[in-house]
């Protein structure tokens, strides 16, 4: 799937793969079938005319009959290709837009009774490319899970960004600064008592 239109991203379950119901010589059928995942077909949005779903403002649908000439085509076919499985393609177009967002670092680290540990990313926030529905909801993007055992120390670390598909960051890693505080002393806790 390529090319939709400027400034727009394809959203929805599009398959990766379809079926093709074939008609010609059995050696042309068997070879396409055993190259079939080498020699994937291209639906290009600039070319298709898609229709607008009924009923639904964002919701689009291609019949899949009207990609057979293309297919064909592409696969410099020497036999018929009757029907396409599924029949219909639905879809959907969203504004494809960059926002800033929060890193949430998600780190265990385990601790000694009186410690407690700040995680600090660096950068604590990047820019995140993607369909403007998803990324108007997002409350940031979480780094990888990572955990620490019995931890004394403060120290730094690079962690990858679990970015989903259908987004992209300026950045693939962060930083993150572990600091280990020990538990503040009660010692110097002082209650205010009111005396006759």
């Amino acid at each position: 799937y390529i090319n939709p239109p400027k400034g727009r991203i394809v959203t929805g379950e599009l398959p990766n793969k379809m079926g093709m119901e074939l008609r010609g010589p059995g050696y042309s059928i068997l070879k396409i079938k055993l190259s079939g995942s080498k020699a994937p077909v291209v639906i290009d949005f600039s070319k298709v005319n898609p229709k607008r779903e009924p009923g639904k403002t964002a919701g689009y649908y291609l019949v899949a009959s009207g990609l057979i000439e293309g297919f064909s085509k592409q696969l410099h076919a020497d036999f018929d290709i009757l029907a396409l499985q599924p029949d219909t393609l639905f879809f959907g177009y969203d504004r494809l837009v960059t926002r800033k967002v929060a890193v949430i670092p998600d780190i265990k680290v385990e601790l000694s009774p009186e410690s407690r540990v700040i995680v600090m990313p660096d950068p604590d926030s990047i820019e995140v490319t993607g369909p403007e529905h998803v990324i108007d909801t997002m409350i940031g993007i979480r780094t990888r899970h990572r955990s620490f055992k019995r931890l004394k120390e403060n120290f730094r670390t690079s962690v990858a960004l679990d970015c989903p598909d259908n987004l992209q960051t300026t950045q693939k890693r962060v930083a993150l600064e572990v600091s280990v505080i020990g538990r503040p002393s009660t010692f110097f806790n002082f209650r205010n008592t009111k005396t006759n």
